[in-house]
């Protein structure tokens, strides 16, 4: 039997009590779809489809720029809808009991292209497949990440709940990683082996449905906790117009809509390049690859209890700039120092000192990520307070607008900079043979590392505009306890 939504009265009595470590646990698994999803298409699939199916960087680049942008622009109406979906199931659940499937599908095809496809019909083909990961993806992870920011109202409980969330996801992004490079992509043919990315692909469709799952038995043990729907104004069209300038005119959403734009603008960018900058400039075997990679994922098992017990002493705000300023120092130092004749030739020595700046990224990397999503969550009582409406799905379905259209241009940097630099394509089966000018590997270092970084660098100089502290949060939280109560909701 499904659980009906409680009333709005019961609903706020129920979001004051805390929430047991069993709930986070499972909630926070269903952020593997996400970890997973995220890291596969960013690491691999621009190698895949570049050096591997044989598309150039700029055809490649566009296409998945084209498509994101696309599903950028159906999130904003993912989001809305979610908000105003009313069912026996709530208004989060049915999109992640129905949307997983078809989004495992959609990433198993994506990585099972046929090698009989060639010119227009393959870039269609991973144009159409890549745009169905990123639509399922939306469908199912906007309103995961809604149920978390209403399933309660306290300030240091949103921060723990953040927590478990931004750990699952890494945990996605470390399986689809080892899975890659420590389990399918190590044979003789490695990252250049096509045959070694179907069983990728249908390994981690098979993770995607187990997290889906673990996320959709957590929201539904929680529905007496969740928000009701406020309904929309008018018809759709014209509430989703009013509804997007509404949030456009919250401070605090539009300085963590700018921030989120340059930091996916530039790990897109960053990401797509990884493989190539470690395999290519740093001139590393596939093994050291695989470690500086993993570093990069086991980096927040250190920064999560770090950050955790910080942030109850540091305000959100504070401790997210550090994180910030101190993941661009530990992504543009490595290539000058090695540019500048710094860094020791390549030995075990330089793949230690990368593993550990590996770990010291990963670290500051969820320390800033769990700040700016509890920020966000913060921010969507202020809307409420307002402008009367709670749009938690609406809220997160604009900042994965703008991580996507970001994601996409930072993919599309890379393509084009991967061509501008004179990188070969197609490179399968001849990898050994390919030699890379002085000019080549210096250009592929500097538009992988440091140009990233400078783009990275605008985030946290945004979020210095950010003013929703904790004191004018708690403020929100009693104005908002005096107004539910006359609110009528069946």
């Amino acid at each position: 039997m499904t659980l009906a939504p409680a009333s709005e009265a019961t609903a706020a009595d129920a979001r004051r009590a805390r929430l047991g470590t069993g709930f986070k646990i499972l909630y926070g698994s269903g952020a593997i779809v996400e970890g997973i999803t995220t890291a596969a298409l960013t690491y691999f699939l621009l190698f895949y489809l570049t050096a591997v199916c044989g598309l150039s960087g700029t055809q490649a680049g566009t296409a998945l720029f084209v498509g994101l942008l696309i599903d950028a622009v159906a999130d904003p109406v993912i989001g809305l809808v979610s908000d105003n979906t009313r069912s026996r199931m709530g208004r989060r659940l049915p999109y992640l009991v129905f949307g997983t499937l078809p989004l495992a599908l959609a990433f198993a095809l994506l990585f099972s292209i046929p090698a009989s496809l060639g010119g227009i019909a393959l870039l269609l083909y991973a144009a159409l497949c890549a745009m169905a990961v990123r639509i399922g993806q939306s469908l199912v992870n906007l309103p995961y990440v809604a149920v978390g920011a209403e399933v309660t109202d306290d300030y240091y409980e949103r921060s723990s709940i953040a927590t478990y969330r931004v750990s699952f996801s890494m945990v996605g992004t470390f399986l689809a990683i080892g899975l890659g490079l420590g389990v399918f992509l190590t044979g003789e043919g490695g990252l250049l082996d096509r045959e070694s990315y179907v069983p990728f692909g249908w390994a981690c469709a098979a993770i995607i449905c187990l997290s889906g799952l673990g996320g959709a038995i957590a929201t539904r043990s929680v529905l007496p906790r969740l928000h009701q729907p406020t309904p929309a104004k008018g018809p759709l069209f014209r509430s989703f117009v009013n509804e997007l300038r509404d949030i456009f005119r919250n401070r605090s959403f539009v300085v963590l809509f700018i921030a989120t734009l340059a930091f996916f603008v530039a790990q897109g960018m960053a990401g797509a390049l990884a493989i190539y900058l470690n395999r290519y400039f740093w001139n590393l075997p596939a093994s050291a690859v695989q470690m500086i990679l993993i570093g990069a994922t086991l980096g927040p098992i250190i920064g999560v209890p770090i950050n955790a017990l910080l942030m109850t002493r540091v305000d959100k705000k504070t401790l997210t700039l550090a994180n910030f300023f101190l993941f661009v120092l530990g992504q543009v130092w490595p290539v000058l120092a090695r540019l500048a004749g710094f860094m020791p030739g390549n030995g075990s020595l330089i793949v230690a000192i990368l593993f550990c700046n590996a770990l010291l990224t990963g670290a500051a990397l969820v320390g800033a990520a769990i700040g700016a999503q509890s920020m966000m969550a913060d921010a969507v009582d202020e809307h409420e307070y307002l402008f009367g409406v709670r749009r938690e799905g609406l809220f997160f379905s604009g900042l994965a607008f703008g991580v996507k259209a970001a994601s996409g241009l930072g993919g599309f940097l890379a393509g084009a900079a991967l061509d501008l630099v004179h990188f070969p394509v197609a490179i399968a089966g001849k990898d050994d043979a390919v030699h890379l000018s002085a000019d080549v590997v210096r250009n592929l270092g500097l538009v992988a590392g440091p140009l990233p970084a400078a783009i990275t660098l605008l985030a946290p100089l945004t979020l210095l505009a950010y003013t929703l502290s904790r004191s004018r949060h708690s403020a929100i939280l009693l104005h908002l306890e005096e107004r539910r109560p006359a609110r009528n909701f069946v």
